[in-house]
């Protein structure tokens, strides 16, 4: 099943790093990527090559995200509820 993440990135340097070492330390490959930015908010949306490693590689580093499959299920991961009724 593909599940795409919808990930928010801090606004400081090495924000995307940071999300890109939590996955590659768990063998996860970014199979695809968009990027939103506006002013200094900023959201990526990535499909992985293992989703369940990918919802612990972000758990673990605290990233907030919200996970979509395929029929339109939300799992919102850790992001709180401020960040997804503010979008």
């Amino acid at each position: 099943m593909t599940v795409w993440f919808t990930v928010k990135l801090d606004d400081r340097p090495g924000a995307l790093a940071r999300m890109a070492t939590a996955l590659a330390d768990r063998g996860v490959n970014i199979a695809g990527i968009v990027g939103i930015a506006e002013d200094t908010d900023g959201e990526l949306m990535l499909e992985t090559s293992n989703a369940e490693e990918t919802r612990a590689a972000f758990d673990a580093a605290g990233i907030a995200y919200e996970a979509h499959d395929a029929d339109g299920a939300t799992d919102p991961g850790r992001m709180s509820i401020a960040d997804i009724v503010g979008r």
